[in-house]
C-alpha cells in the first residue's frame, strides 16, 4: 500500500509502528526523523534497526521527503504547529498523506483547518500506549488487537481515510470513527482523568513520605504501583495533552472532585450501605472492560 514511510518523532509509539511494519511479507522503507539525528542512528543501530534510515532532525530536511507516500507524526502535541508548517512548505500535497497518534484531537483539526493547510490529512489515534517511552521499548505487537480512533476532518477525502483505516488494519488494529470533539470527550473520561489522578496521588504519597521514610515503597501494595506505573508516563507528553484537552479534563476533574467528597461523608457518617451501593457499581465496570477482553496486561520486553 506505502512503499516508503516517513516517521516524525522516533520514540515508543514511533518504533513500534516500524518493528510492526518490518513484520511484513513485503515491508515498507521507513524513515526516521527525531530531535538528535546523530543519537538516533546510534540507538538503532544499538537496538538492531539497521534498516531504518535516519535523516535529519525534527526540523527535517527538504530532501528526506522525497518520493514518501506516507507520514505518521508522533511526537508530542504542542510541536505540531512548527512540522505543519514544514510540510506544507516541503511535500507534493498530491502525492503524500499525513495521519498522527496524538492523543488529543479537536485542537489538532483547528490547527489544521484555521491554519489554512492544505496536506491531506487523516488524524488518527492508536489506543496501545505503556508508560515507557523511548524507542528502545518499541514492540512490533503494541497495536495487535487494539482500537484505533480515526477522526476525519471536513478536508479529508474518502479514498485518504480507507487507505489510512487498512494501514493500521494491518498492523492488526480495530478501527472507530469519531468526530475530534467526540473523541477528546471519551478520552478525557478513559486515559486523561486517570492520568491526572495517577500523577496526584503519587505526589500526595511523596509529601506524605517524608513522615513514613523508605516505608512508602518498601510496602506498596499493588493498587499503589498500578497508579505509580501510569504516573512513570512520559511527562512532556502528558504536559502537552493536559493542556489540549484542558477544558474537558476540567469538567471531569470538578465531578470526580466531588465524587470524593460523596465517599468522604459516607466514611465520615459511616454509611456501610451507600459505600457498598458505590463498590458494587464500580465493580460491573470492570467485568464489562474484562469481558471486551480490554483488561489484558502488556509488558512488552520484560
Amino acid at each position: 500500500m506505502f512503499k516508503k514511510i516517513l516517521i516524525i518523532g522516533f520514540g515508543m509509539i514511533g518504533c513500534s509502528i516500524a518493528k510492526s511494519l518490518q513484520k511484513q511479507k513485503k515491508p515498507p522503507q521507513i524513515i526516521a526523523l527525531d530531535k538528535d539525528p546523530y543519537k538516533l542512528r546510534s540507538r538503532l543501530k544499538k537496538n538492531g534497526l539497521n534498516k531504518i534510515i535516519s535523516t535529519g532532525s525534527i526540523t527535517f530536511a527538504d530532501d528526506s521527503l522525497y518520493n514518501v507516500d506516507l507520514i505518521i507524526i508522533c511526537t508530542p502535541i504542542l510541536q505540531y504547529e512548527k512540522i505543519f508548517e514544514k510540510i506544507e512548505r516541503s511535500i507534493d500535497n498530491r502525492k503524500i498523506i499525513v495521519t498522527d497518534v496524538g492523543s488529543t484531537k479537536s485542537n489538532i483539526e483547528k490547527l489544521y483547518l484555521n491554519g489554512g493547510y492544505t496536506f491531506r490529512f487523516v488524524p488518527s489515534h492508536p489506543i496501545a500506549g505503556i508508560e515507557k517511552s523511548g524507542l528502545e521499548h518499541g514492540s512490533d505487537n503494541l497495536f495487535q488487537n487494539r482500537y484505533n480512533i480515526i477522526c476525519p476532518i471536513k478536508n479529508s477525502n474518502k479514498a485518504d481515510i480507507k487507505k489510512i483505516s487498512n494501514f493500521w488494519k494491518k498492523l492488526s488494529m480495530k478501527i472507530e470513527f469519531m468526530s475530534a470533539r467526540q473523541h477528546d470527550n471519551v478520552m478525557s473520561l478513559t486515559s486523561h482523568l486517570p492520568h491526572l489522578i495517577s500523577y496526584s496521588l503519587v505526589l500526595t504519597a511523596l509529601k506524605k513520605e517524608k513522615s513514613l521514610k523508605s516505608k512508602l515503597v518498601k510496602f506498596s501494595a499493588g493498587g499503589f504501583r498500578d497508579f505509580t506505573r501510569v504516573a512513570g508516563s512520559d511527562p512532556e507528553m502528558w504536559r502537552d495533552i493536559f493542556l489540549a484537552n484542558n477544558k474537558e479534563i476540567q469538567k471531569l476533574t470538578n465531578k470526580f472532585i466531588k465524587e470524593l467528597h460523596t465517599f468522604s461523608n459516607n466514611l465520615e457518617s459511616k454509611n456501610s450501605i451507600k459505600l457498598l451501593e458505590k463498590l458494587k457499581k464500580t465493580k460491573k465496570v470492570r467485568e464489562r472492560i474484562v469481558k471486551a477482553r480490554q483488561a489484558g496486561k502488556f509488558i512488552p520486553n520484560d
